[in-house]
């Protein structure tokens, strides 16, 4: 998919990458070259890359399952349900489509979308799909190539259907307003070669990439040492020594003080930090009884938004693979707001919405709905990274090593893939990379501490 637009389709969620790693499960050693906090995408490509080179690595995650921002379950509808990313997304060569496929994973193309757009409960005419069309390409054309400035200071000024077209592009594609969005995030974007919906579920995916390797769940790092000539990461089940540290938790968990440091991360880094907080693109899922209300698989649902922005707006991806699900998105401030008013009214919203365009029926044939957490999860704080109007850059700067054995990697340190999961994956195997080098480069995989350890036995060895 070009870059040349700025297509909702390529911003909606995460993706992920994948590389090659020896067949065989990996023991966790107690005393690992290499300890990587948290087990989502970044720190499972970590992990990946660290052991196919030779190194011994333990990964501890404070959640009780691996995956992160990345989650399939199927609890809640009886059927694969991702809470956060869905789309399979991401430049040529991704392995992980491949692997997705070799594993029995069902890749629905998404690439040619449709969208059914309406204005007043009604279907929109001719002239208003006109104004709706103008106003995207009206504001693409300003922000593309701009400088790092807020992307509300280039808009258009008296353009109808402007406020539609914001919400797509800004709350609902990358987490905040317009605002609030970065231009170099914007611009920064690269191409992608894949977009898929993945029937199973990408969160499926990815935690089975984590399958056999040593993650030990259930652990919360507090604390990073790195005063001495190794690191020392502080748990709430004991202390870990390695000779290197690889840290994935988000930029919301970092600027609120969820994970610190001793010594304490230099000024510019920690501000860096602040300077990249965490934007929401909040779902919120309805069933339905198997009615389709006229709308199509696979497609994007929208509607007129009042011009006032941001914009109280949901608009929906309709019976994603096949499901009787129609997803709900809300981002920005409106996002943050109804995340802290709770599910019951989050669905309740976006169900008004959703009968406002269809009809009242859409009441009768509702079984029920769901709204992520992503906002008020304490080991995520939002729902991925968007960089201030102006701060760009920052997402290098913050990433920075310390004292070369202090190591950062996850979506919000891509240079090319921020918010996404391919952004982490490509992020935490980069950085594995640069770790191993740090460490003196590869060896043979027969080095690797490969003692078999039971959970309790891990647990026990936490000093």
């Amino acid at each position: 998919m070009s870059r040349a637009r700025l297509d909702r389709r390529a911003f909606l969620a995460m993706a992920a990458a994948s590389a090659a790693l020896p067949g065989a499960s990996r023991a966790a050693p107690t005393n690992p070259e290499v300890v990587v906090i948290g087990a989502g995408a970044a720190g499972i490509a970590a992990a990946r890359r660290l052991i196919a080179d030779g190194r011994s690595v333990l990964v501890i995650e404070a959640a009780d399952r691996i995956g992160g921002r990345a989650y399939t379950e199927s609890e809640t509808f009886g059927f694969p349900y991702d809470q956060g990313a869905a789309w399979l997304q991401g430049p040529e060569g991704l392995p992980l489509v491949e692997a997705a496929r070799a594993a029995g994973f069902t890749l629905v193309d998404h690439d040619d979308a449709g969208e059914a757009f309406f204005v007043g409960g009604r279907r929109a005419t001719d002239a208003e799909w006109a104004q709706y069309g103008l106003a995207n390409d009206r504001i693409e054309a300003a922000l593309y190539g701009a400088p790092d400035v807020s992307a509300a200071s280039r808009l258009p000024d008296n353009l109808p259907m402007s406020a539609t077209a914001q919400s797509w592009m800004g709350p609902m594609d990358f987490g905040v307003d317009f605002a609030d969005l970065s231009l170099g995030d914007v611009n920064a974007y690269g191409s992608y070669a894949y977009n898929y919906l993945i029937r199973e579920g990408l969160g499926a995916l990815v935690a089975g990439l984590g399958a056999g390797l040593p993650i030990l769940t259930g652990v919360a790092a507090r604390r990073v040492d790195w005063s001495g000539p190794g690191v020392r990461v502080e748990t709430d089940r004991g202390a870990i020594s390695a000779e290197a540290c690889i840290v994935t938790v988000s930029t919301g968990v970092l600027a609120a003080g969820g994970l610190r440091f001793s010594p304490d991360l230099p000024v510019e880094q920690a501000e860096a930090i602040h300077d990249v907080p965490m934007g929401l693109l909040l779902k919120i899922a309805l069933q339905f009884d198997g009615e389709r209300f006229g709308l199509k698989e696979n497609d994007f649902l929208t509607y007129a938004a009042p011009e006032e922005v941001p914009a109280r707006a949901a608009y929906f991806l309709t019976w994603p693979t096949g499901s009787d699900l129609a997803v709900g998105f809300a981002g920005g401030a409106f996002g943050w707001e109804l995340s802290r008013a709770g599910e019951a009214e989050a669905v309740d919203f976006a169900l008004g919405e959703f009968a406002g365009m269809v009809g009242s029926s859409a009441r009768r044939r509702f079984v029920k709905g769901s709204m992520s957490g992503w906002a008020e999860n304490p080991l995520t704080l939002g729902a991925y990274s968007a960089a201030r109007p102006g701060r760009h850059a920052a997402r290098g700067a913050m990433g920075r090593p310390l004292a070369g054995r202090v190591f950062f990697a996850g979506e919000a340190l891509s240079a090319r893939y921020p918010a996404l999961v391919s952004g982490a994956w490509l992020s935490g195997r980069e950085t594995a990379g640069t770790v191993v080098a740090a460490l003196g480069g590869p060896r043979a995989c027969g080095s690797c501490d490969a003692r078999a350890m039971t959970r309790e036995s891990l647990l026990e060895a936490l000093k």
